[in-house]
């Protein structure tokens, strides 16, 4: 049987140097000093400041101007008359009383990588820091990788082995239940269910389960609400309560063309490896072959068609091919942020609802 690392106190200790370290720098502006000079500039007191997308998005979302309306009157009117809306729509927000933003910085390369109408919604990485400790101590769980990506953004992942529980019927499939710690400039402090699956030491970073838990702010009454519902998920070995139904649901059913493309992308995306070598946890190449060679062309389908496309891969084997990539050195150049974040995927596939189950039986 695999066995799990279990981080020593030391490497904990250096990784959370390098994580208080990469803390955010947090900066509050009135909304009337900043100009917006496109997607990717912001001015303020006469000095023009990169920004990333997330900071854009949240300009946005602190003006009004949806993305998808943002994106389409770009294409329509030009980025000179974007910056034109955005900026009296800052005059009209400021009009309402709504005068401070928090500016969100890298403290690297002083880039702004989100914007915040609370100040209270960013907390520090000693602050998370602390709290994950408090956790970890009083449910005796053990740290089985630590990751700080350099916007600052921290992930750890923790499992309980007094906590093994398995699902009724299927021997293969027994878990270690745990906890996922993520804090990161755009999400916030977010404790979510951790996976791991004992016959292959696959792990799942469940934040689309129900129970992630977010906390935004660190009053006594937030807490109070926030160990309670640790209390509930700790009773139940860490095991989210949909899981054995969405697990079944996925063994029983074959993954879409359109969910094995996304899977494969994801994979490329996030690693160094090439389409033949990703053969080996996502079939894509191998199963377009199988409609090629019954004449049935996928590169013209649309994603209509694609969703509609019904795979040899369960859902389940996919999901286990994104969890055995993302857990295990296989040779290929991929960070450890990268590497969590393609656990948080695999959690999406797990509670998305499956493209095949949306078909049903008709007397036509």
């Amino acid at each position: 049987m695999p066995k799990f690392e279990t981080l020593s106190q030391q490497v904990f200790d250096d990784k959370a140097k390098i994580a208080v370290n990469k803390t955010p720098i947090r900066k509050e502006v009135n909304i009337r000093d900043i100009e917006i000079i496109n997607d990717t500039t912001l001015k303020l007191e006469d000095h023009q400041i990169r920004m990333n997308r997330d900071a854009f998005k949240g300009i946005c979302k602190a003006v009004g101007l949806p993305v998808g309306f943002d994106k389409t009157f770009t294409a329509s009117f030009g980025d000179k008359a974007r910056q034109q809306l955005i900026n009296r729509l800052k005059v009209a927000v400021q009009a309402k009383g709504n005068t401070t933003l928090s500016l969100v910085v890298n403290p690297d390369t002083r880039e702004i990588i989100n914007v915040q109408k609370d100040p209270r919604d960013l907390i520090s990485n000693q602050t998370f820091l602390d709290t994950s400790s408090n956790i970890i101590n009083k449910y005796g769980l053990e740290v089985n990788d630590f990751s700080v990506n350099n916007d600052g953004g921290v992930v750890i992942n923790t499992s309980s082995p007094k906590n093994v529980w398995g699902i009724n019927g299927l021997p293969n499939e027994e878990f270690y239940g745990g906890i996922s710690f993520t804090n990161s400039p755009t999400g916030g402090f977010m404790v979510s269910p951790f996976l791991h699956r004992l016959v292959c030491a696959n792990g799942i970073m469940g934040k689309t389960f129900e129970e992630s838990l977010s906390l935004g702010q660190m009053d006594g009454r937030s807490m109070e609400t926030f160990w309670a519902q640790l209390n509930l998920l700790a009773d139940r070995s860490f095991r989210p309560l949909e899981f054995e139904n969405r697990l079944r649901l996925a063994m029983n059913t074959r993954a879409s063309l359109f969910e094995l493309e996304s899977a494969h992308d994801s994979l490329k995306a996030f690693s160094d490896a090439d389409n033949k070598e990703l053969e080996a946890w996502v079939p894509l190449h191998t199963t377009r072959a199988r409609f090629h060679a019954a004449n049935i062309d996928t590169i013209t389908f649309s994603t209509g068609q694609k969703k509609g496309a019904k795979t040899g891969t369960t859902v389940w084997d996919l999901i286990n091919g994104v969890t055995h990539f993302a857990s295990h050195d296989n040779g290929f150049r991929i960070d450890d942020y990268d590497r969590r974040r393609l656990q948080v995927e695999a959690s999406r596939m797990m509670t998305n609802n499956f493209d095949m189950t949306n078909f049903v039986p008709s007397p036509f």
